[in-house]
C-alpha cells in the first residue's frame, strides 16, 4: 500500500512563472512523476542566454484537491536556498568586505565568543570552508529538527539566531567531526547559516532584506512574490503542499514521536496520483 505523508517548512519560497511552451511529452513527464509518487512539479530548462522550457504539472494539494497555478503556487526552496547565501557571500568578497580565508570570528565580532573547532582551536573557520561544507561541522537531523517551530516562532531576530549559533557550536559541543577542519566534507545546514549570519554582521542588515535588495530586485524578481516567513503571504493557501513518500505505514508513528513539530498525517494516494496523471499504478 502506498502513502504519502504530509508536512510543511517554509524557507525562502518565490512564485513559479507562467510558461510559454507546450512540451510535446508531457505524457511521458507524467507517467513518470506518478511512478515515483510526485504529486505536482515544476520543471525549467535555461541556457546560459535563454528559458528553453517550463511547464508544471500536477496538484499542490492532494487533500483538498487543488491543481497548482502556474501563476500563483509557490513553493519553497528549501536547501536551494543555499544559493543565495553563496551569491551574497561572493557579492561581499567583490566588495572587499569579507576575505573567504579570514576567521569568521573577525565578522562576527563577539569579543567574549568565539566559534571554534573544541579539537581543532588553531584551524580558523572560515566562509571557504563554511560554504563548501568543509569546516568539520557535525550536522545531524535530530538536532536540527530541535530548533523547528510551528509557523514563524523561531529566530525572530538577529540577535536569536546569533546566540543559537553560539551555544550550538560552543567549545564543548558534540556538534564538530572529530577530524580538523578543511580535511573532510560532510554536508552543513548549520554551516551555511551560519555563512548567512556573517552576512547579516558584515552588512548590518538582515539576511532577509540583503537578498531582496541586492539579489532579488537586481534580477528584477518581484519580491511580493518572495518571502521568508509564513507572514510574508497573504495567501497561505498558494503555497505547495509538503508530501514524503514512506514505503511503510508504520513509519508514521515513528516520525511523528521524533518530529511532532510537523504535524505529519496520512493518506493513501496511489488512487489520487493514478488520477492525477491518467495513469495504472501496478506495484
Amino acid at each position: 500500500m502506498l502513502y504519502l505523508l504530509r508536512f510543511a517548512v517554509v524557507l525562502l519560497s518565490i512564485v513559479i512563472v507562467r510558461s510559454a511552451s507546450n512540451c510535446s511529452d508531457r505524457k511521458f513527464i507524467e507517467e513518470s512523476l506518478g511512478k515515483v509518487h510526485i504529486p505536482v512539479a515544476a520543471i525549467i530548462v535555461v541556457n546560459a542566454t535563454d528559458t528553453l522550457y517550463e511547464q508544471a504539472f500536477g496538484y499542490q494539494s492532494l487533500l483538498p484537491e487543488h491543481s497548482i497555478d502556474i501563476d500563483n503556487s509557490i513553493f519553497t526552496l528549501a536547501s536551494i536556498s543555499k544559493t543565495f547565501i553563496g551569491v551574497a557571500v561572493m557579492q561581499l568578497v567583490e566588495k572587499n568586505l569579507i576575505d573567504l580565508d579570514a576567521d569568521i570570528n573577525l565578522y562576527l565580532s563577539e569579543p567574549d565568543r568565539k566559534i571554534f573547532h573544541p579539537q581543532y582551536p588553531s584551524h580558523a573557520i572560515t566562509l571557504r570552508k563554511l560554504l563548501s561544507h568543509t569546516a568539520s561541522i557535525n550536522g545531524t537531523i535530530s538536532s536540527l529538527i530541535n530548533f523547528i517551530r510551528p509557523d514563524d516562532t523561531v529566530f525572530t531576530s538577529e540577535t536569536a539566531l546569533a546566540d543559537m549559533y553560539f551555544t550550538y557550536f560552543s567549545p564543548n559541543s558534540s556538534h564538530w567531526l572529530p577530524k580538523p577542519p578543511d580535511t573532510v566534507a560532510f554536508y552543513s545546514n548549520e554551516g551555511s547559516s551560519l555563512a548567512a549570519l556573517v552576512v547579516e554582521r558584515v552588512t548590518k542588515m538582515p539576511y532577509d532584506q540583503y537578498i531582496k535588495e541586492f539579489i532579488l530586485k537586481p534580477l528584477n524578481i518581484d519580491i511580493h512574490k518572495t518571502g521568508f516567513r509564513l507572514s510574508d503571504f497573504k495567501n497561505r493557501k498558494e503555497l505547495v503542499k509538503h508530501y514524503v513518500y514512506a514505503i511503510n505505514e508504520s513509519f508514521l508513528p515513528l516520525w511523528n514521536e521524533e518530529m511532532p513539530q510537523f504535524n505529519i498525517t496520512q493518506i493513501l494516494v496511489k488512487a489520487l496520483l493514478s488520477f492525477i496523471y491518467n495513469i495504472d499504478l501496478t506495484l
